[in-house]
């Protein structure tokens, strides 16, 4: 059973590139992309995702910021969230 995912980066290259790479090695779904850490929050409590790939330079709220907004407000994490750098999908 393939893994769900959800990819939030306020760059759309970013999402768009992690998001074909994620598909070519299989086994992975992406449920939902966001632009930001408002939208990260929402879509992690619409999808349950098994992991959150979160850009951690994003305006406003921030891929760390999401995490802790989670943990503060007992929101069910997903198995992994795994911060990400956008430069480094570059």
């Amino acid at each position: 059973m393939p893994l769900s995912a959800v990819i939030v980066d306020d760059e759309q290259l970013a999402r768009d590139k992690l998001a074909y790479l994620l598909k070519s090695a299989g086994d992975v779904n992406v449920v939902a992309q966001g632009k930001n850490g408002l939208e990260a929050i929402s879509l992690i409590k619409e999808h349950n995702p098994d992991v959150v790939f979160l850009d951690v330079q994003m305006p406003g709220l921030d891929g760390f910021g999401v995490i802790k907004k989670l943990l503060d407000k007992k929101i069910l994490c997903p198995k992994s969230c795994s911060p990400q750098l956008s430069t480094s999908m570059r």
